[in-house]
């Protein structure tokens, strides 16, 4: 009974999950054109309209218009079992779409205004029910939305300042399977918990950007930690015979108090561009996160897992860079290529902190992309290809469940503006 209760409470404190395209579960998805540099120069190339998500004081550089972007990024992974007498094997393959939208307005020379949506957080794995991993995770799903609204001021020809207001919405699901042999059932999964939350918060982007001419400039935007908290339902199931078990029987049905805070990590973007011939454009950006302050440990509960007295999952994340670099070739007035390549740090900080929910490890990116300009509209096309770094699981609790993950990531961008 005992380890019945530990083995549930233990699967269901968890609700985030990796993605293949994020490091842990950090966007940066929001631009088709960035995607074809791997997004260097982030928020002041001036070539779309992203900048009211990356750094507001790149708004500056365009005039009024409309953007349309949807990404869909594929994610693979194969698993397989470290201990000796399991040796079993399983695969995770599917897509996440990613839309995003963008509108500004020119006010006057001095004052722009913009509104965007787009996803600056999230992730998804959906292990099969009959995996060996689906007692410990089965299916997690961190959707974050932010409604921006943006304003940016031109001082002068050299300097640019903006800043957002953002209502951020959250919304997480996490399932698995509960497996029978917890008390001696036989190795079957007889029941399922589910955790299923979301809520609001408020949180803002500052961004300026200095313009040494034309062809060079500077850009730094600063996002501060976001302390999101969540509520919702957690649902335990008991498959027959054992709901209907004197002592098992009572735990099964749906606790109304499930909650969680899941903060959010405050970021500093520095991007940089660069045109030193008529044709040819260098890009780049650095962008540090501070993990470490923000999910160091997590716990979601209910009156269910309250009742087990059980102690947050550690997950001692380190604080990460994110370094990327890449080029612009315009071909002429209508067409422009962009190549890029990045190294994407992982917050993990060793194989005993990772988990079935977030496997993740350093990546590096290789992206292309080109864009198409026809009197006043524009199509964006991207495409980039994740290098994810092989990554083991070591479960103290439970050895069966050592993993070897080997992973990539495929992401295809389709974008549209247009300029009034």
């Amino acid at each position: 009974m005992k380890k019945f209760l530990a083995t549930t409470a233990l699967c269901t404190t968890c609700m985030f999950s990796i993605s293949a395209y994020a490091s842990g579960y950090q966007l940066n998805e929001y631009s088709v054109t960035n995607l074809g540099r791997s997004f260097a120069g982030a928020g002041i190339v001036g070539d779309d309209y992203s900048a009211i998500a990356y750094n507001p004081a790149g708004m500056t550089l365009k005039k009024s218009g409309t953007q349309l972007n949807f990404t869909v990024a594929e994610i693979a992974s194969e698993m397989k079992g470290q201990n000796a007498k399991q040796g079993k094997k399983t695969e995770m393959d599917f897509g996440v779409p990613l839309p995003s939208v963008y509108g500004q307005y020119q006010v006057s020379d001095k004052w722009f205004v913009g509104a965007g949506i787009y996803a600056p957080y999230g992730l998804a794995t959906k292990y099969k029910t009959d995996s060996f991993i689906a007692d410990k995770a089965k299916e997690s799903i961190l959707e974050v939305i932010d409604y921006n609204v943006s304003a940016a001021y031109k001082l002068n020809s050299k300097w640019s300042f903006g800043a957002s207001f953002i209502a951020r919405y959250i919304y997480g699901k996490m399932t698995n399977n509960i497996n029978g042999a917890s008390f001696g059932a036989g190795d079957t999964n007889i029941s399922r918990s589910k955790f299923e939350l979301d809520g609001w918060t408020y949180t803002g982007t500052f961004g300026i950007m200095y313009e040494h001419n034309e062809n060079t400039r500077f850009g730094l935007s600063y996002k501060p930690k976001s302390v999101q908290r969540v509520k919702g339902d957690h649902t335990v199931s008991l498959a027959y015979p054992y709901n209907m078990h004197p002592i098992l029987g009572k735990y099964a049905g749906v606790y109304t108090d499930g909650k969680a805070s899941p903060d959010l990590p405050e970021t500093v973007l520095l991007s940089a561009y660069h045109k030193p011939f008529e044709k040819v454009a260098f890009t780049g950006a650095v962008r540090f996160t501070r993990w470490g302050d923000s999910f160091e440990e997590f716990d979601m509960t209910s009156s269910f897992t309250k009742g087990l007295g059980l102690k947050p999952v550690d997950y001692s994340w380190k604080d990460t860079w994110t370094i990327s670099l890449g080029t612009d070739y315009y071909v002429n007035d209508n067409w422009t290529l962009r190549l890029g390549t990045a190294w994407d740090q992982s917050p993990t900080p060793d194989n005993q902190h990772r988990t079935h929910r977030i496997p993740d490890s350093d990546r590096i990116w290789a992206s292309v992309g080109l864009s198409y300009h026809y009197k006043n509209m524009q199509l964006d096309l991207g495409y980039a290809h994740l290098f994810m770094k092989e990554s083991y699981i070591r479960d103290s609790v439970n050895k069966d469940h050592d993993t070897q993950y080997k992973a990539h990531s495929n992401m295809f961008g389709l974008g549209f503006q247009y300029n009034f």
